[in-house]
Order: C-alpha cells, then structure tokens, then sequence
C-alpha cells in the first residue's frame, strides 16, 4: 500500500506550511510522497486538490491543510485501519486548538462531538442530508476520489468548505466506504481564517 500525503497551500502561510510538511515528513510510517500544490491565482481549495489528486498515482492520499499538523502516527493508525476493513476512506480524530470540535454526529437521534462514533446507517443519513462532520485531514483510496470526479467546485466563497463536502458525497454515492478510527492523529488549528463544518448549536 502506498501513501501520498498532498497538502493544498496558498501564497503568504510558508511558516505554517513547513510545520505541515515537517509533520508529514516525520511519521512512523513514511509517506511515499509528500506533494504540495500553491494556488498562486487563488483559484481555491477545490481547485489545489484537484490539480495533486490529478497527479497522484499511490494506492491513497492523506490530505493535510497547511494550517494543521499530523501526529507522528497519522498515517500508520490510517493505513493499519484501511487494510484491516477495506475502508475507502478513513478518517481519524483530532486534537482541537483554539476552540471546540465544530463539528457533530447523531448517536440514536441526538447530536454529539463525532469522536469515537463509528460510521453507519444513522451518520450516512445525517451526512447526506444535514451536513458533513468529517474534517477533509483523512485517508482516502485514490482511485474512488478519482472515479467520483473529484472535488466539486463551491457555489461561492461563502460555502467553501463544501469542496471537501461534496467529494464525500459524491463517494458515498459511488459505493464507497467508510470507516472511523476513535485515534487522535492530528492538530486543528481553529482561526478566523479556517472553515468548519456546521456547529453543533446550528444543528440542533
């Protein structure tokens, strides 16, 4: 199984880029590739993904935002979670800087921080048809993103988190699948200039 690890940047974030790629560069289990895209034009996010999911050719792809950094056992806890289910797509916890986890699952109906919730039937619907709860800093098969058209270009700036959003839904309805890993793999920075999912008081 091989692994790259793409990072999306843009002009101007060269410090917190290189703690990005240094986390990257530094895992237990070495990537196959570290592959960073700067959107000079600021075309956006979906735009940067696109262009190194064009040019990946690993088995599956990390994605990191140069803003946030991994743990050192990202990628081994993603690629042992891939190879013992399967899974399409894996997507760990995180350690949240600067605020709480913005973003929320239903468990029997009631909405809770997504940590430790396994993916089913219940968080499909959710997902589908309220709003996502997976951050994009996963583990995900290269061929399935590919084949499912890649990241969707937003309505507008106001709605730019769902590049990533609509790739999940796009994978969904290719058949992929998806699995949780209750690890902490990863730091979240939250910032003014950064996008979460939808809060937990705006779903309720």
């Amino acid at each position: 199984m091989s692994i790259t690890v793409a990072i999306p940047s843009i002009p101007g974030r060269s410090y917190s880029l290189a703690k990005a790629v240094e986390s990257a560069a530094m895992q237990t289990r070495p990537p196959d590739v570290i592959l960073v895209v700067v959107d000079h034009q600021r075309h956006g996010a979906y735009w940067a993904r696109n262009v190194a999911l064009a040019q990946i050719i690993t088995d599956y792809v990390a994605w990191l935002d140069d803003d946030d950094v991994l743990l050192p056992n990202h990628l081994e806890v993603c690629e042992r979670t891939a190879l013992e289910t399967g899974a399409d797509l894996v997507y760990p916890g995180m350690i949240v800087e600067g605020g709480r986890d913005p973003l929320a699952t239903p468990v029997n109906g009631v909405l809770r921080d997504p940590f430790g919730v396994p993916f089913g039937p219940e968080q499909e619907h959710h997902l589908r048809t309220r709003g996502n709860f997976i951050p994009v800093t996963n583990l995900m098969r290269t061929e399935v993103a590919i084949a499912a058209g890649g990241f969707p270009q937003p309505r507008s700036a106001e709605f730019a988190e769902e590049e990533d959003y609509g790739l999940l839904l796009r994978m969904l309805d290719a058949g992929a699948k998806f699995v949780h890993v209750p690890v902490r793999t990863w730091r979240y920075r939250i910032h003014g200039g950064n996008v979460g999912g939808r809060g937990i008081s705006e779903m309720t």
